[in-house]
């Protein structure tokens, strides 16, 4: 079984986002050390014809203006709605581990950018919508829980292997920290493929420094078999991008190749099969990683270093295995 965004719904949806945006100035931050996850999801399905108003006034972000009553009416009455809801509610029973992960994390990130506010957290049913899972503004955090339900779950059974491998619980934070690395990381040099590989790199180094107790693996968003096909294969991989001249090349083609999601990367050799994606993204991190072992450089710092001093200065040379 598949579960796909209806047409009318996906309109609203991109609304939705936009509304949140723009109009959500009222602060809500909370103390990220007693922060409390609001349960949009359980509130409006748990709601009637009758209780609805009062959900749309407490929530006027998620109800644009230009729709009636009825639309909301009829997706509280929908049967694939009721369905998804129900499997929501039956994985998520209670989220005290991911207020625990959230709290320790918003600790973490105060410490580093002492100036930044957390925002209200709320969860919400996205209709499977893997592409926007979680959505940041500037008060306000949406998880998306419906794409968390577990990489085998029969929602997802349509969706390809390497995205269905993302789609569980455990991977939530790393999202959640992935979307503040987007925020807080300058964009200014992102011409080459050296600069990409590094502003990915500085991303994962965030999360190394911002997410406790947690796998490296689950970070970059890889199987332990691909993490392990990363790591035996690093040096090979950074001969390939010398030899082949990859680095300062600015050709765009190479993003699909070694940077973006996809079943393996792309060397256009016999074992591209078995390899792991995203491995420019794995390479950057390892970059950075020896960056900050040799150099006296503050998080800020080095998110602020251009590429090319942190290649030049990071004493990068994978071993041999």
């Amino acid at each position: 079984m598949s579960i796909l965004l209806p047409k009318y719904f996906k309109k609203k949806y991109n609304i939705l986002i936009l509304l949140i945006t723009v109009s959500c100035a009222e602060n809500n931050i909370k103390d990220f050390k007693t922060i409390n996850i609001e349960r949009f999801e359980r509130i409006f399905y748990n709601s009637d014809s009758a209780s609805l108003e009062n959900v749309i006034d407490k929530y006027p972000y998620f109800f644009p203006k230009k729709y009636t009553n009825e639309v909301w009416i009829n997706r509280l009455n929908d049967p694939i709605q009721k369905e998804i809801f129900s499997e929501i509610d039956k994985e998520f029973n209670n989220l005290v581990l991911l207020e625990d992960q959230i709290s320790s994390f918003f600790e973490k990130n105060k410490y580093f950018f002492p100036k930044q506010n957390h925002p209200k957290i709320i969860t919400i049913n996205t209709d499977i919508n893997y592409f926007n899972k979680i959505i940041l503004t500037d008060s306000i955090l949406l998880i998306g829980l419906d794409n968390y339900l577990g990489s085998d779950h029969r929602f997802y059974e349509n969706i390809p292997e390497y995205i269905r491998e993302d789609l569980n619980k455990n991977k939530i934070i790393s999202d959640i920290a992935e979307e503040y690395a987007l925020k807080l990381i300058p964009k200014t040099n992102f011409y080459t493929f050296l600069d990409k590989i590094i502003f990915y790199g500085k991303i994962l180094y965030y999360k190394d420094v911002t997410i406790e107790n947690y796998s490296d693996r689950l970070k970059i968003g890889y199987s332990d078999k691909k993490m392990k096909w990363a790591l035996k294969n690093e040096y090979n991989t950074w001969v390939y991008f010398i030899e082949n001249e990859i680095l300062y090349d600015p050709d765009n083609k190479l993003n699909s190749r070694f940077i973006d999601d996809a079943p393996f990367s792309r060397f256009y050799l016999d074992f591209d099969n078995e390899s792991s994606e995203m491995i420019g993204k794995f390479i950057g991190w390892r970059i950075i990683k020896s960056y900050m072992k040799y150099n006296k450089s503050s998080l800020q710092e080095m998110l602020d270093t251009n590429p090319v001093d942190i290649i030049n200065k990071s004493k990068y040379k994978p071993k041999k295995l």
